[in-house]
């Protein structure tokens, strides 16, 4: 029936045809360690506020350089629907979900202009670990995975480099623990992450203390993959530092980039995300080992980096210069507000609070929903329609609203596959029924149904986007009813 569902949006899809693509430019995935709010103010719906559990989207480029504004990508009413009731509670919500998402990894570069990555597709490592009533798997701070649904179910967490691995590079004891701070990874290079605190190693150099501003490296000759390009296994000691905190320190200072209030920021104390800039040069670095390790050009964060400055370690450390100017503020210059990589700043004269905390190129199509209220307590009363709104955000100027009401639980998705292969790629809803059209984009609203006194159970909602004939799907959202 969910096949016939889609199928059926065909007919409505061939009217809009007309419609084009959204024009594509290098983008990037990111997350903020504080909650933030966008630049653009999103439409004025609750899609404005950036938490930290929350991966957003950049788009800089000649059109949206003006008044650049990041927007949520994957927001946390997505991830409670695949993680599912990952804690047993009862309830999908769970407003702290992950913690923050520490490190970022999508699957491909901005190198075509095609949407390459999705939510199912980009790998991430949570600060809190997810509960573990569904996935046969957890999902740990020192976990880089993805959550998806296979055989063994919905909410099951796919790993592209599970902590065990991690620690195995780094020579420590089995049952150690890490917490990834930032990864990066190309198969010609390795794996590139830096931990969230100091710790005791033993790596090519022999035993040694990695700081958490040290960036490491398994090289590839310390890699097995998968056949689909995730980590299998790693060489014992295999990390290799290829820069340490001094270096990380030096590039930063040289960089001259100022903080959040226009202070020239002298250290990284903490390195927090990592990306690799394939426009830039490479150098060969000698391990301890005396094995060359070739480096790319990385793009890096730092703890100190308030205002959400983004760093190069191109000649020597300067700050990232995205397409619509530089991803921070020169020491002299004033302080750096955040608006440049999208969000807004405290007060004109103070930065936002924010450090960038994971960072990744991406090219991705961008279709979410949000409610008003995660949760809606009307038991016994009920409330009326309109009581509250569910909120959007789509690449496409037309969308239709899906609604599935499924007490007590959310049944499993199915793959949408042949539609939408840019965006959110799982349909949700086993019997969908049309709920609001149409919905113009990228901003609007639409309004919860009524709940009749005595009911309590979940309403799920998903968008259906048309463009070019193609069928797209937005992120699920579900309110519990409680």
């Amino acid at each position: 029936m969910r096949s016939n569902c889609l199928l059926s949006l065909t007919a409505v899809a061939s009217l809009f045809t007309s419609l084009t693509a959204t024009a594509q430019s290098p983008e990037y995935l990111l997350t903020y360690s504080q909650t933030e709010a966008t630049v653009s103010g999103s439409g004025g719906t609750v899609l404005a506020s950036l938490r930290p559990n929350e991966i957003c989207q950049l788009r800089p480029n000649s059109v949206t350089c003006p008044s650049l504004s990041a927007e949520k990508w994957m927001p946390r009413a997505a991830t409670n629907v695949m993680a599912g009731d990952e804690d047993a509670d009862g309830q999908y919500d769970q407003a702290a979900l992950f913690g923050r998402i520490d490190a970022l990894l999508a699957n491909q570069p901005s190198v075509s202009g095609i949407a390459g990555d999705n939510q199912r597709t980009v790998f991430w490592s949570p600060s809190q670990a997810m509960g573990n009533a569904i996935s046969a798997t957890p999902f740990r701070p020192g976990d880089v995975g993805r959550i998806i649904r296979n055989g063994a179910g919905e909410g099951q967490v796919q790993y592209f480099m599970r902590m065990e691995l991690f620690t195995q590079a780094l020579g420590m004891p089995a049952g150690s623990i890490i917490d990834v701070d930032a990864i990066a990874f190309s198969p010609n290079y390795g794996v590139f992450f830096s931990v969230d605190a100091d710790t005791v190693a033993v790596i090519d150099c022999g035993p040694t203390v990695v700081r958490d501003g040290d960036v490491l490296c398994v090289p590839p000759s310390g890699l097995s993959y998968t056949p689909d390009l995730r980590v299998a296994s790693v060489a014992p000691s295999s990390a290799v530092v290829v820069h340490p905190e001094m270096q990380m320190d030096a590039f930063t200072v040289n960089a001259q980039v100022t903080n959040r209030f226009g202070a020239c920021v002298s250290g990284v104390v903490d390195v927090e995300s990592l990306a690799i800039d394939f426009t830039g040069p490479s150098t060969l670095v000698t391990s301890c080992s005396g094995a060359p390790v070739l480096v790319p050009t990385l793009l890096f964060s730092t703890e100190t980096g308030t205002g959400a400055s983004v760093l190069s370690t191109q000649f020597g450390g300067q700050i990232h210069n995205i397409p619509c100017g530089p991803a921070g503020t020169s020491c002299g210059f004033g302080h750096t507000s955040g608006a440049q990589m999208g969000i807004r700043p405290t007060t004109l004269a103070v930065g936002a609070p924010s450090f960038v905390n994971a960072l990744s190129f991406s090219r991705a199509c961008r279709s979410v929903l949000q409610p008003q209220q995660h949760t809606m307590n009307v038991f016994p009363l009920g409330a009326p329609a309109g009581a509250m709104q569910i909120d959007y955000n789509s690449d496409f100027a037309f969308n239709i609203a899906l609604i599935e009401i499924v007490p007590p639980g959310i049944p499993g998705s199915v793959p949408a596959f042949p539609w939408s292969q840019r965006c959110f790629p799982s349909l949700y809803a086993p019997s969908v029924s049309v709920h609001a059209w149409p919905l113009v984009g990228p901003f609007g609203s639409f309004p919860m149904i009524g709940i009749p006194a005595g009911w309590m159970g979940k309403v799920l909602f998903q968008n259906v986007g048309f463009d070019a004939g193609a069928i797209e799907l937005s992120t699920p959202t579900v309110i519990d009813i409680i």
